[in-house]
């Protein structure tokens, strides 16, 4: 069976959670040590019991924990987002260099979409419309409307091309940065990742307040694994709003076989 068919990578994130609740059970229990005495006295339950209620416990406390810091970035992300989309918009005509008119990603999307593909065409350049204006009006006056409005239109054809070429590379773009597939060791990673970095952010914002947790063997991991979240936040963040970033990568995988038969909605229609 094909284990990336199956959604076990997915639960890593779920059974990882224990890792944040058990470090907040025993932050709780170094803060108040009497609070959890008598549950370790009990009697009438067997050790294992005890360690399957302490352990659905974490695993209740992780999630809920790992949920809150997952929705608070969310939030920040949909605030920045808000913010960048305030910006004035910038037609991709404009734009003298873009990633989306490299001859060898227009190749392997051509391969993709066939006859669907845009022309290949690129925009006039300024200076190159300038002199081709100049040319017209040197030109008898007869043929000089007929040969102004060739030009206005090859402009204009060449612009929406060019537009239609963005939104393709916008709509790889998202895909490369934030794939919907990924493999078994990605999932596990960034479940593990993710966790131990919410622990890290639990242990640095009760240090203040628990004695017992201020020592260079609890602060020292915690910083570590938090400038890890710091470090990852921001390069990904980086890779989002750079769309050089993503062109070796977009030829990469619009090169791959399965590409060809199965490329997924327009940009245009999933707008």
């Amino acid at each position: 069976m094909d284990i990336s068919k199956f959604p076990l990578e997915r639960l890593t994130y779920f059974v990882a959670g224990t890792i944040p609740g058990l470090v907040a059970l025993l932050i709780f229990y170094l803060a108040h040590p009497e609070s959890l005495g008598w549950f370790f006295i009990l009697g009438f339950l067997g050790y294992r019991t005890k360690l399957a209620l302490l352990l659905l416990v974490a695993f209740v406390a992780g999630n809920t924990m790992t949920t809150c810091l997952s929705a608070s970035l969310g939030v920040a992300g949909g605030v920045i987002g808000h913010r960048m989309s305030l910006r004035p918009y910038v037609p991709p005509a404009s734009q003298a260099i873009a990633p989306w008119r490299d001859p060898r990603w227009r190749a392997v999307l051509k391969m993709n979409l066939g006859e669907h593909a845009p022309p290949d065409t690129l925009p006039i350049p300024p200076g190159i419309l300038a002199q081709r204006k100049q040319i017209i009006g040197m030109m008898p006056k007869e043929r000089q409307q007929t040969e102004a409005s060739g030009l206005e239109l090859e402009r204009i054809r060449a612009e929406m091309d060019d537009q239609k070429w963005s939104e393709w590379y916008d709509h790889y773009h998202r895909i490369v940065v934030d794939p919907n597939k990924r493999d078994f060791e990605s999932y596990v990673r960034t479940g593990l990742n993710f966790n131990l970095e919410t622990a890290a952010l639990y242990v640095l914002i009760w240090v203040p307040f628990v004695p017992a947790v201020r020592r260079w063997w609890c602060i020292f991991p915690a910083c570590v694994w938090l400038l890890v979240a710091v470090a990852e936040v921001y390069t990904a963040w980086r890779r989002y709003i750079d769309q050089w970033s993503t062109l070796s990568d977009q030829i990469q995988y619009l090169s791959r076989p399965a590409q060809r038969t199965a490329l997924g909605p327009e940009p245009g229609a999933a707008r």
